[in-house]
């Protein structure tokens, strides 16, 4: 059984009574010194003009960890329940152009959506009613920010909402079967078959696929891909196989953007790429010509038998 946020259970040693509540819930944890710590660690960090990617994910979760520390209980679950609607405004925010145009709009209304997106930090107020873009407003604005919005609002959105009912009808046990999944409870269909069945959603999805890595490392900025797929190249030459030939097999790699990419990354490379996707997801597959001598585009479902033997990359 589940207990109530206010239930009677002991809470760091004490038991929560109606008189003893607004003191749990408005008192910020005696972290004092662990906040000063953190505070030092991320001035630190910040003073390293440059940072690996590692470093920049250990600050933000550094910044992350102050502010659980500095923040009372009631802001922490309050900044929590309030994510909702914060991001159901950023949503809203992504409808640039519907926005501008939309001369019949109650200016009311779009002020109040805004005095939100203000908050989130998605664009500057410069003035009462008054707004202008900022870096956060310009990533908004291009295909990464609009296709990841649309696809978490349109697509995953609706599964999030129906979580908490979709767990209590499973009895809190873990799915075993796509067909048994929260998105399949929310939608009507695995995720999959809805992709096939709503074409918007799939073009969003792919969209987003084909974007999702801009600005953050890519496999191939981690694996050591010199020495093993070259290594891997030497060993088919010498034991002649009917896929000697293919290099790397990208499963589910959408539109074959990290092939793409992997070979400009490293034009020495031998072999032949073979992109695998769904029909629907291969048919807007396109390459320059240069590209299009290496990488075959393939149709194939990563439920089914591997027809190629070789190195994957599972996009």
């Amino acid at each position: 059984m589940l207990h109530p946020p206010f239930s009677r259970r002991p809470v760091n040693g004490h038991t929560p009574s109606r008189d003893n509540l607004p003191s749990i819930v408005a008192t910020m944890d005696n972290h004092t010194e662990q906040s000063l710590r953190l505070l030092d660690k991320i001035k630190q960090s910040l003073a390293t003009p440059e940072s690996t990617s590692a470093e920049h994910v250990q600050v933000l979760a550094d910044i992350s960890r102050l502010q659980l520390a500095v923040e009372t209980p009631l802001e922490t679950i309050y900044r929590i329940g309030h994510q909702t609607w914060q991001n159901a405004c950023a949503g809203v925010s992504v409808d640039v152009q519907e926005l501008a145009s939309a001369r019949d709009a109650d200016v009311v209304f779009l002020v109040r959506i805004m005095r939100v997106i203000v908050a989130l930090g998605l664009c500057t107020e410069s003035g009462a009613n008054g707004y202008k873009a900022n870096s956060k407003t310009q990533i908004m604005t291009i295909p990464q920010g609009i296709a990841s919005f649309k696809s978490w609002f349109d697509i995953f959105t609706p599964t999030a909402a129906k979580l908490p009912e979709y767990m209590r009808s499973q009895h809190y046990q873990n799915p075993t079967q796509s067909t048994d999944s929260a998105f399949a409870y929310a939608n009507g269909s695995e995720f999959w078959k809805h992709l096939t069945d709503t074409p918007e959603h799939s073009h969003i999805f792919n969209d987003f696929m084909a974007t999702r890595r801009q600005g953050r490392p890519s496999w191939y900025d981690i694996y050591p891909v010199n020495r093993e797929l070259l290594l891997s190249c030497s060993n088919a030459n010498k034991n002649p196989q009917p896929e000697a030939d293919v290099l790397i097999v990208d499963v589910g790699g959408n539109r074959g953007h990290d092939l793409v990419k992997l070979r400009a990354k490293y034009p020495g490379l031998v072999g032949k790429m073979i992109l695998q996707d769904l029909p629907e997801v291969i048919a807007h597959a396109s390459f320059e010509p240069d590209d299009g001598k290496v990488i075959e585009a393939m149709v194939h479902d990563f439920f089914q038998p591997q027809p190629v033997r070789r190195i994957y990359s599972l996009s």
